[in-house]
């Protein structure tokens, strides 16, 4: 299988998350925390679920330069494997992430999977995160104007994509214009079978991008 899918897992529940974890953690590049899942259980779940996949932690940090690192300094701590902060606050902030970071993947937010206001600076978004140094921006699968314009900045930065599945993109259409990985959740969590949903999603990958 491809693992050109991050598996975003917005779920309360620790043991529903530790039991999907179990099911796809090694049939998708990483895993993707998000508020939901750290304030019903705590950091600790990051290290907890770390043991089946990769983990990005999507903060999206939007803060001060000395938050932000607090932050950041947390998840590296335990075991994750990226963080996703907002550019929108500037250089240095986003600088402090990258810095705090060590080894972490930090993936900069540079366009949404729904119209913003980032929509009018996604250039000058884009811009900002290659001087701080990220691994990798995010830009949505879901929107095809704003990844292409996104591919197009980004100089060899890897790009993910949320906007799959449940808001509408395709995950081919998305990864021809340019996402490296694409980000599903709800298909796969609220599917009865959430591997063979992720299979599914894997083979329409490998079918259509590797003839």
């Amino acid at each position: 299988m491809d693992n050109k899918i991050i598996f975003a897992l917005d779920v309360y529940d620790y043991n529903i998350a530790m039991e999907l974890a179990k099911k796809v953690g090694d049939k998708v590049f990483a895993i993707k925390v998000n508020w939901p899942a750290i304030l019903e259980n705590g950091i600790k779940i990051v290290r907890d679920l770390s043991k089946y996949s990769n983990i990005i932690c999507d903060f999206k940090l939007a803060d001060i330069d000395n938050t932000v690192s607090l932050i950041t300094d947390k998840v590296r701590e335990y075991g994750g494997y990226g963080i996703i902060s907002h550019s929108f606050t500037g250089l240095n902030s986003l600088k402090a992430v990258v810095k705090s970071a060590g080894n972490m993947k930090v993936f900069s937010v540079v366009s949404m999977s729904q119209e913003s206001y980032l929509d009018n600076i996604t250039e000058e978004l884009v811009q900002i995160s290659k001087d701080a140094g990220v691994y990798g921006l995010v830009a949505p699968g879901n929107r095809p104007y704003y990844l292409k314009k996104v591919k197009e900045l980004a100089g060899g930065l890897k790009i993910i994509s949320p906007g799959v599945g449940a808001q509408g993109g395709n995950i081919v259409d998305a990864m021809i214009l340019g996402s490296d990985y694409v980000i599903i959740g709800r298909s796969i969590y609220n599917s009865p079978d959430p591997g063979e949903a992720l299979s599914n999603f894997a083979r329409d990958i490998n079918n259509k991008l590797n003839k």
